[in-house]
């Protein structure tokens, strides 16, 4: 029975950006674990800011954050989808996105005046249009001044992608916090240094230039450019700008980096939130010790320790139950535990998440087992259940590992009453599944199959998946008010996928299935030679 695809989770928003409708789609986990932190400490520099300015008899109220990237890399989108997500969050203050494209010079000024470039060369201004010097800085400059200082509304001109040219003080900016898009904002070279000093916030994307010129070649074709031509633009204008932004720029305040498959991650915030599986990757099969009394080694206990105690944040992410996982995992100081494959979640001493399998549709798959005498084990909350045939030897024969082990018959009579045997993933002998042949279509529909890489193969429902358990955490940490930076997972099966590709940074251990070394931004050493402590070293946590 084949694995099922992992199914990346987007979320799609319409948005209107520069006057055009515009559908924009994220990665959820990228909304989840950069976007909607980052508009929290959005909220908590303006409160900061409100504070200092009624202690100081201040009138101004407005903060002002700077958004700077090059070209191409999706600055204009990211505003629009951060002004359409403040105004989803509950109590946040309010924030107005705007560009400073409308800061252009126009084109009647373009066409008669001429700048002399670094290199002694003068050319028209028309013939560069996008660059900085085709710009009114002077004029950005003063108006982010009186944004910042002013309690009334102040006009802002825009920039019509129609007409190719400026449309002053077209828009009206009245938001308590004001987000203003633009390359040049954070360019380090005079008069752009200026605006520093009026802002609040600044934030950078970061992206490859290579990823940056494809992207800039593909709009150009989408206009109607032929190739070449649209690459002979990008040398000749895009391309000069985008190295311009990238190596004169500022330090900003939140740094963003986006890959080439699109995903948005922050790079370098502290602090880090580490998700931690355990089969494979904390412990593994040794020496015949159980499963449910297997522990790390005391290396990567005490990295792990020195990991927390540099004030980061450790999760535990098994697909194991509460009632499988030994006292020398627990020993860890994890802040929260993922359990259940992400069906059983608790953040500290509180259950944030508990799904489980529908009950209809488990008594279908019970009803698959009991035609093809299929042994499994059911994992709840408080244990495991091992459905057992006398005639089919399993993996699940030797070790039932404080399971209890019932007949076909026992567990349909639990079955009987619903709620009285809630189930969050079932594990299977994969040298048996060839016996629920009969049932792909069923199961295709309605499972997700996971090779957890020791001779099982995990069933669990759509909803009950890894990613969900972490979104469950970054809630809690937003609920708490925790501002947490830079995600990484740890992991090696194909359970591990929904989280490894959920994380800014991907560790697969060693001994990982190729599904999950695929997912890999950083390979480590396997298990065995306490790879999660070779990787907590690499990047300079302990």
């Amino acid at each position: 029975m084949a694995l099922e695809e992992e199914r990346r989770v987007e979320t799609t928003f319409q948005l209107a950006v520069d006057g055009r409708s515009v559908m924009a789609t994220y990665h959820t986990a990228d909304v989840e674990r950069v976007f909607l932190p980052l508009l929290d400490r959005l909220a908590r520099v303006h409160a900061e800011r409100c504070h200092r300015a009624q202690q100081g008899g201040s009138a101004g109220r407005r903060t002002v954050v700077l958004l700077a990237a090059p070209p191409g890399a999706g600055k204009s989108t990211l505003a629009a989808t951060l002004e359409y997500l403040a105004a989803k969050e509950p109590g946040f203050p309010g924030l107005q996105a705007l560009g400073m494209d409308g800061f252009h010079y126009p084109n009647a000024y373009l066409e008669t005046h001429s700048a002399t470039l670094s290199s002694g060369e003068e050319v028209p201004l028309r013939s560069i249009k996008g660059a900085p010097e085709t710009f009114d800085v002077r004029a950005l400059i003063e108006r982010v001044r009186t944004i910042r200082s002013a309690c009334a509304p102040v006009k802002w001109p825009a920039y019509s992608r129609i007409m190719h040219d400026v449309v002053p003080d077209s828009l009206i900016v009245d938001a308590p916090i004001v987000l203003i898009e633009g390359n040049y904002l954070l360019l380090d070279e005079e008069p752009w240094r200026e605006l520093a000093s009026l802002c609040d916030f600044t934030i950078f994307i970061e992206a490859d230039r290579a990823l940056l010129r494809e992207r800039l070649i593909a709009r150009k074709m989408r206009g109607g450019m032929a190739r070449e031509d649209a690459k002979a633009f990008f040398n000749a204008s895009d391309g000069k700008n985008v190295a311009r932004v990238l190596e004169a720029r500022r330090p900003a305040d939140a740094c963003l980096q986006l890959d080439a498959h699109g995903r948005v991650r922050r790079m370098g915030a502290m602090p880090a939130v580490a998700f931690f599986d355990i089969d494979g990757t904390l412990t593994w099969d040794h020496d015949g010790i159980p499963h449910d009394q297997a522990a790390p080694t005391s290396r990567v206990r005490r990295a792990i320790e020195r990991f927390v105690d540099e004030g980061n944040i450790a999760v535990l992410c098994t697909g194991r139950p509460p009632s499988s996982v030994s006292p020398g995992v627990l020993a860890c100081p994890f802040t929260a535990t993922i359990m259940l494959a992400g069906g059983y979640v608790r953040y500290r001493d509180k259950v944030v998440r508990e799904v489980c399998i529908p009950h209809d549709v488990l008594c279908k798959l019970v009803d698959c087992f009991e035609r093809a005498h299929m042994p499994a084990l059911l994992e709840t909350v408080s244990g495991g259940i091992i459905l057992s045939w006398p005639d089919v030897p399993s993996l699940f024969d030797a070790d039932a590992g404080g399971s209890s082990r019932l007949g076909i018959a026992e567990v349909r009579a639990l079955l009987e009453e619903p709620g009285k045997l809630e189930v969050g993933k079932i594990v299977c002998d994969s040298a048996l599944l060839d016996r629920l042949a009969f049932a792909q279509e069923f199961i295709d529909e309605y499972f997700v199959v996971s090779d957890l890489g020791i001779g099982a193969h995990e069933l669990t429902v759509p909803a009950i998946n890894k990613f969900e358990g972490m979104r469950a955490i970054w809630r809690a940490l937003r609920d708490d008010g925790i501002a947490f930076g830079t995600v990484y997972g740890f992991g090696d099966s194909e359970n591990d996928i929904t989280m490894l590709s959920a994380v800014d940074t991907a560790v697969v251990m060693g001994n990982a299935l190729p599904a999950a070394r695929a997912c890999a931004d950083y390979l480590t050493d396997a298990v065995q030679d306490d790879g999660v402590a070779t990787a907590l070293e690499h990047f300079g946590f302990i």
